[in-house]
């Protein structure tokens, strides 16, 4: 019914002075390899995307998005698949927004939304501990911020004022607005976060507890012995209630000429972690069942941006998310697997992984363009994406920079992120070429590794992070 509505908001009466319609265009085309001796293709992918926005008269606005992707990695494994178009030349579809907003609905500066949005709060870059309402789509590397659009009503009122001087108010830019997300929807992780669970290797060093660890230690033994392991791995999401709908509420100011938001978020964490582990089977054959949940939160934002024009503006901004949550417990059930004997066999559970209480995810950052030729960009992370509960969570820097040539038809980028604890980093290097006007071609890389650790042992450097790779990637604009 929305697409039918916005259809008939777009094919509305062509009214020179009432109905505004804007569009932009994109094909692309990314090509990757793995960075091992064989070379193998990592990925293969062709896109194309719409956008329409449509503004009818001064109170109503529609946006539509859609991207059609080829990935061009069949799954055709039968001879019946191969008369399954979508198994041997698979593609999918994509869509970032599909949503009407009436504007200055009853009240000036009042504007309802209702449909498919994607709603980002904080003031960081790309980091954001205090946007909680869209899931983030971390399955492709190098789109890091991509987040998963969702259904939400998102109400939002700015009255026009302000305090002070008109050409130098000390207090203007105040807003109030709430959202209601209906359906829960979890992270897009890319396919190499599953070794979390079913590596034993990870599963050691990612143990939340000591009972985790023993059983994983256990059962590498075995493997190392020469027994198999086989996962289930299940999921259970927030049941379709009310009660777990996600909830937010943001008010913002600019004072002195600062940007400034408070928020408040609850829902649940997007990345699932292990509730209940059950293991059976013997010291040569082991079946292991891992049950993921979402652990509900509350989320207290407060973010910061501003420019200091006396330093060419020099941008800074500070984001910091107190996370509330309730004790979390894990349950290792280990009585049916015939490897525990002599008194060994157990059932430990629930044994508490994170007691009750609040941790402090904060992204610190600032971006300067010293030179027409030089962009720099520094962010400093306590908490990554990925990390939940005060234990857990790391220190990280992301720095970058971009070198521009050739009236910016050429730019040299490199970006990097390191974790203090481990020292294991990305790499990010990059040349674009501009050569036309809406044109685009790069070559890159985006590399993992550790310097002082084992691979395994770290962050970056483990399978979980995923494989380096090399890429060359090619996009049209319109």
């Amino acid at each position: 019914m929305r697409a039918l509505g916005l259809a008939a908001l777009l094919a509305l009466p062509a009214a020179a002075d009432e109905l505004d319609l804007r569009w932009k265009a994109e094909l692309y085309s990314d090509l990757r390899v793995e960075v091992d001796e064989d070379v193998p293709f990592e990925r293969s992918e062709s896109g194309a995307s719409a956008e329409v926005t449509g503004r009818y008269g001064n109170n109503l606005l529609g946006k539509f998005q859609l991207e059609l992707v080829f990935t061009e990695r069949g799954t055709a494994s039968t001879f019946d698949e191969l008369n399954d178009r979508q198994a041997i030349d698979p593609f999918r579809f994509e869509s970032d927004a599909l949503f009407v907003t009436f504007l200055d609905a009853g009240l000036d500066g009042f504007d309802i939304s209702l449909g498919r949005k994607q709603l980002i709060w904080g003031s960081a870059d790309k980091f954001h501990p205090t946007s909680n309402l869209n899931a983030l789509d971390v399955e492709d590397a190098l789109a890091f911020g991509d987040t998963v659009a969702t259904e939400m009503i998102h109400l939002r009122y700015q009255p026009y004022f302000v305090l002070g001087d008109e050409d130098e108010p000390w207090l203007e830019e105040f807003f109030v607005e709430a959202v209601l997300a209906p359906f829960f929807k979890p992270a897009q992780l890319p396919g190499s976060a599953k070794l979390a669970f079913v590596d034993v290797d990870q599963q050691i060093r990612l143990a939340p507890t000591d009972t985790v660890a023993g059983m994983a230690r256990k059962q590498k033994a075995y493997l190392e012995s020469g027994a198999t392991n086989e996962y289930t791995v299940s999921v259970h999401r927030p049941e379709l209630t009310l009660e777990n709908a996600g909830v937010g509420v943001r008010t913002g100011w600019k004072l002195l000429g600062v940007d400034m938001s408070v928020s408040w978020f609850r829902g649940f964490d997007e990345v699932p972690r292990a509730e209940d582990v059950r293991v059976t089977g013997d010291t040569s054959e082991i079946f292991t069942e891992v049950n993921l949940t979402f652990p509900r939160m509350d989320v207290l934002g407060i973010d910061a941006a501003t420019s200091l024009d006396f330093l060419d503006g020099l941008g800074l901004w500070a984001e910091v998310a107190v996370v509330f949550h309730d004790d979390l417990y894990v349950t290792i059930d280990g009585r049916e697997f015939a490897g525990n004997t002599n008194g060994e066999a157990f059932k430990n559970g629930p044994e508490r992984e994170h007691e009750a209480g609040q941790f402090v995810k904060a992204t610190v950052g600032m971006d300067y363009t010293p030179a027409e030729w030089l962009y720099l960009n520094v962010q400093y992370l306590h908490g990554f994406v990925d990390e939940f509960g005060a234990k857990n969570l790391d220190d990280y820097l992301v720095a970058g920079m971009d070198f521009i040539m050739a009236h910016d038809t050429i730019r040299l980028r490199l970006f990097s992120i390191v974790n203090f604890q481990d020292t294991s980093w990305v790499l990010f290097p990059q040349l674009i070429a501009k050569p036309f006007s809406g044109g685009e071609f790069s070559l890159g890389a985006f590399l993992f590794g550790s310097q002082f650790y084992g691979d395994d042992e770290t962050k970056f450097g483990s399978p979980v992070a995923g494989a380096s790779t090399v890429f060359a990637k090619a996009r049209i604009l319109f």
